[in-house]
């Protein structure tokens, strides 16, 4: 039996979900900096002093939103993989669509690759990156090196780094597409990075 929550942690958690998405939409539409909390406030029916309760500044605001689409671009990368337990190489291939797919989103790619760097700065960028990206595609690398589809001396870390670099690249562009060849493009990218991917198979 689930113990019964109060009124005030029931506000405070419906406050919360409603600031992510204004934010969101904020920092995608006017961007971070020219983005400011009064506004988004005011966009999510709270008090400004309601946003403060839940987030130090700005940045902290932004770091939260950040966090909850990385969070759901890797459930979706994972589910994608996991449907292909028995062929991992069909799980990797499975995951690098869903990833691009992630890049091609202009709301996610949008936080993620453009307003990210900005709003957290380079290295704290990179440490996001890290959990998330580089985490997916070392735990792919290691169940096609596990499988015998990748030969044991590849090396697994710099490996790992490359593929999430050109991932990186791949939301970097499609962020700044415009909207009626961004299809086109995702799909370049899938082709350019399966092909890589194909060359470092055992034969």
């Amino acid at each position: 039996m689930h113990p019964v929550k109060s009124r005030r942690t029931e506000y405070a958690e419906l406050t919360r979900a409603a600031l992510l998405p204004a934010a969101a939409d904020a920092f995608v539409r006017d961007g971070y900096n020219a983005s400011s909390t009064v506004s988004i406030a005011a966009a999510a029916r709270v008090t400004k002093g309601a946003l403060y309760h839940h987030f130090t500044d700005k940045q902290s605001l932004f770091e939260a939103v950040l966090d909850a689409h990385q969070k759901a671009a890797q459930k979706k990368v994972l589910a994608a993989a996991s449907h292909h337990r028995k062929d991992p190489w069909a799980g990797a291939l499975a995951a690098l669509s869903v990833t691009l797919d992630v890049c091609a989103d202009p709301v996610a790619s949008r936080l993620i690759y453009v307003e990210g760097p900005l709003a957290l700065g380079w290295r704290r960028f990179r440490e996001s990156e890290s959990t998330y990206t580089l985490a997916n595609v070392r735990l792919l690398l290691q169940a096609l090196i596990d499988d015998g589809i990748y030969p044991s001396t590849i090396p697994v870390t710099a490996t790992a780094h490359l593929v999430t670099g050109m991932i990186t690249q791949a939301g970097v562009t499609l962020a700044e597409a415009p909207a009626r060849p961004r299809k086109r493009i995702r799909d370049e990218f899938e082709t350019a990075i399966r092909m890589l991917m194909l060359g470092l198979r055992v034969g």
